[in-house]
């Protein structure tokens, strides 16, 4: 039996059971799906299935039903259980801030001992709760029905025109389209490209918890976005405020023997009432951290900044797989959200890019049912839409800076990151929100070279050039450009004309200032 690695990592890897655990959590706060959605009616050919119902597949079945699509979605019902944090802007423009808990006015970071970095944007953290009663709502006005279960099976009919879908409990639903949003559970049922890097993994662990002594160690009125500093080993107790920059224990700012250990942060919310979510952070790595050593390095970290936890509400086992092949266009199933890879591979964010995404998603599943497609032909038009040459391009560039990250020791991530916010603000924001074309990359690419240090530098040349991403970098570089050839001169003069200003309207600006280095 051959074993798919990749599909592996996405469903967990060893950290499966935890990340089962995760999933299994009970929130007697949020709504039952069924309760406010009816059930479809099986006999019928449906217009359209959506298999999963987190965020992304409610969001998306909301936008076909609101086009007049008979939209049944199939899933477990289970509540939202991951922590979501967001940039306040990308919230704000989706119109969905009614769905936060909390904001904060700017987010702050700190890249060794004495490198403390303010970056000017607000964050936000969802309500897991506000967020599901939302969805619901718009779900129910807009028509959506539901189906509780787990879609065991699809088959496509011989005509090629009508997807059948068999659950876990034996039941049966006939529809023209099918739209995978399960998250990786999808992978599956899809087909990816050869040749990419494989899948990486972000973990952290997390607890919500009432503590005491954060005040005296971050400030309570701003969001903790990453320290990177290395508190977690080497320091006494309560000792970490008294460090100076170059003076840490384990020398300089705690890098001695550390060039092989995978670098982690601390990612804080102050909650107000003494409640913080406190989270110890793996960026990315191949293996996946495993939660355990997140674990202590969040209670070491915590015992060394002298905050106390006087009572633990919860405990978070988050883990996200990133980068990794793209699916292929030509299969007759689509894809949304995480299981359509629309995670970004450097930063894990992933769900205002797909709440923005389902409009357009939508559109193309109802063009390809009015012009009489057949049920792969549909899916194409999805695909074409979520990847075509030019985004697969960006991705690749995305993925090169995933693989990059999963290779740096300490003292070079924090280097990395202090050269990355010190880049235009509109650079770096459009970047995280996967939002730069793939020319507007290569000057975030020259730019960040630019005004690296020498050891970022001498590792952004060697990668590029020695290491399988940088060949998937420039191989997908090398398409882009044969595929612009392949256009018809007039489309080229037509896109040219509009290209710069739609870049422009579609990156996020400034928020709060720019980055300020304290």
């Amino acid at each position: 039996v051959r074993v798919d690695s990749n599909q592996l990592m996405r469903q967990g890897s060893y950290e499966s059971s935890l990340v089962q655990a995760q999933a299994n959590k009970k929130d007697r706060g949020q709504q039952s799906i069924a309760s406010a959605l009816p059930a479809p009616d099986l006999t019928k050919l449906l217009d359209t299935v959506v298999v999963g119902a987190g965020p992304a597949g409610l969001f998306l079945a909301c936008e076909l039903a609101k086009r007049g699509l008979n939209t049944v979605v199939v899933g477990p019902d289970v509540p939202i259980v991951n922590n979501y944090g967001v940039w306040l802007d990308e919230f704000v423009a989706l119109g969905l801030e009614h769905t936060l808990e909390c904001s904060w006015d700017d987010a702050v970071c700190y890249f060794g001992e004495g490198r403390r970095m303010q970056l000017g944007r607000g964050y936000g953290r969802v309500s897991r709760r506000h967020l599901r009663t939302h969805l619901l709502k718009i779900c129910q006005e807009a028509g959506v029905t539901f189906l509780p279960g787990d879609v065991t099976d699809i088959k496509l009919s011989e005509d090629g025109r009508t997807s059948h879908l068999t659950t876990a409990a034996g039941q049966r639903l006939d529809a023209r389209m099918v739209t995978l949003a399960a998250g990786a559970a999808a992978g599956k049922f899809l087909r990816y490209e050869e040749g990419a890097p494989s899948v990486a993994a972000q973990t952290a662990y997390g607890i919500e918890a009432e503590v005491e002594g954060y005040g005296a160690a971050y400030p309570l009125d701003t969001m903790l976005f990453m320290d990177f500093r290395r508190h977690h080993t080497g320091v006494w107790d309560e000792g970490a405020s008294r460090l100076q920059t170059g003076q840490h224990p384990n020398a300089g700012d705690g890098e001695w023997g550390v060039s092989e250990e995978v670098p982690s942060f601390l990612y804080a919310m102050p909650l107000g009432d003494g409640r913080f979510f406190l989270e110890e952070t793996c960026l990315v790595a191949k293996p996946a951290l495993p939660f355990a050593a997140l674990k202590r390095r969040l209670e070491r970290r915590l015992q060394a900044q002298g905050i106390r936890i006087k009572s633990v509400h919860e405990e978070e086992w988050s883990y996200i797989p990133v980068g990794g092949p793209l699916p292929l266009g030509d299969q007759p199933v689509a894809a949304f959200g995480a299981a359509a890879n629309l995670i970004h591979p450097a930063t894990g964010f992933s769900v205002a890019r797909s709440f923005r995404e389902a409009p357009g998603v939508a559109d193309q599943i109802v063009n390809a049912m009015r012009d009489g497609r057949t049920t792969r032909e549909g899916a194409a038009q999805v695909w074409a839409q979520l990847w075509p040459q030019e985004r697969r391009t960006q991705t690749a560039f995305h993925v090169f800076g995933m693989e990059l990250l999963a290779t740096l020791d300490l003292k070079s991530i924090n280097s990395f990151f202090d050269t990355f916010f010190r880049l235009p603000g509109w650079m770096w924001r459009g970047y995280m929100a996967s939002q730069l074309s793939s020319l507007q990359l290569i000057a975030f690419a020259l730019l960040t070279f630019a005004i690296a240090d020498v050891d970022i530098k001498y590792k952004l040349v060697t990668f590029l050039f020695a290491d399988p991403a940088g060949g998937y970098l420039i191989n997908a570089y090398k398409k882009r450009y044969l595929a612009e050839q392949q256009k018809p001169a007039a489309q080229l003069t037509v896109q040219s004309s509009t290209k710069v200003d739609a870049e422009k309207e579609s990156i996020p600006t400034s928020v709060g200032g720019s980055p300020t280095v304290v």
